[in-house]
């Protein structure tokens, strides 16, 4: 078995590996991930995707890449062929993170590997130094869903999402995810540079899903031009039932479009959103985890 750099390949030698997990996210996860896919290809195509690939007997097995932004590498993906699951996740996983810990100016690693459950990848990342956060994948059969009723909100204006909104949104992210659980998870959420980057990679790329406009939606307080609410990807709870509405209002729209189901992900630790989640029909799919180093922290 050797562990080769990524960019020595081309895309139509990862097409079996590739093809097998997008396989394993549709059975798994409900997941299509072909728009993940095909992004993936692009990039090792043109040979500028940092990472390693596994390969056994001239067959790609495995791989891992990475990306750097700012002063952080986010660990994109991992994956391993059924036929050779086992230690090779962890000589991929430590051969990325050791690359990433090694580049001059990296002061922080983080992941989200959602096909791996906690227990399979969390011995690995808890050896290298990463603090882990518990995560949940929820999904929402939405044609076994009952009609929601609608929330009224006095004082609240619901407008569709606009392109003129990403300031406001950045500052609303900002303020929602101050000293919350998830701004250690992701650190964009501690700036509104930050907040900016994420809602452009939201909207802009595919690589989580193609952004649906019908079904976002921002608050504002009547009159005012501060937002107080938004669901994008992530609902922001002001405890009026705003997140309620907001959700209700992005499950009609997709089941109006005639989709079948509904996921999303939340930290464990975030049990209100749980409570809605779960009150509203979402179940537990997966349990995986969020891993985070810092080097101040190591």
């Amino acid at each position: 078995m050797e562990i080769l750099d990524l960019r020595q390949f081309r895309a139509h030698q990862l097409d079996a590996l590739l093809e097998e997990e997008r396989v394993l996210w549709l059975k798994q996860l409900r997941w299509d991930y072909r728009g993940s896919v095909d992004l993936i290809n692009r990039f090792v195509e043109s040979r500028s995707l940092p990472g390693y690939a596994a390969v056994s007997d001239g067959e790609v097995v495995g791989y891992c890449f990475f990306v750097y932004e700012d002063h952080k590498g986010l660990i994109g993906d991992l994956f391993v062929a059924q036929s050779h699951r086992g230690p090779l996740e962890a000589r991929l996983l430590v051969h990325v993170i050791e690359t990433i810990r090694g580049t001059p100016g990296i002061r922080r690693v983080e992941s989200q590997l959602m096909m791996y459950p906690l227990e399979a990848l969390e011995p690995i990342f808890r050896n290298q130094d990463f603090r882990c956060h518990s995560r949940r994948f929820l999904f929402l059969n939405l044609a076994d869903l009952p009609p929601l009723p609608p929330r009224q909100l006095p004082g609240i204006d619901l407008v569709a999402w606009q392109e003129n909104h990403f300031d406001e949104a950045a500052t609303l992210i900002t303020r929602a995810y101050a000293n919350h659980v998830d701004s250690q998870i992701n650190d964009q959420y501690r700036s509104l540079g930050g907040a900016l980057r994420f809602l452009r990679n939201i909207i802009h790329y595919p690589g989580c899903g193609t952004f649906h406009p019908q079904a976002a939606w921002a608050a504002f307080p009547s009159g005012r031009p501060e937002m107080c609410g938004l669901i994008l990807t992530s609902v922001v709870n002001q405890g009026i039932g705003l997140g309620y509405e907001l959700m209700r209002r992005a499950l009609e729209s997709f089941r109006a479009a005639g989709y079948q189901g509904l996921s999303l992900t939340v930290t464990a630790a975030n049990t209100a959103a749980i409570r809605l989640y779960e009150r509203m029909g979402f179940q537990t799919l997966r349990e995986f985890s969020a891993y985070v180093w810092n080097s101040d922290s190591a």
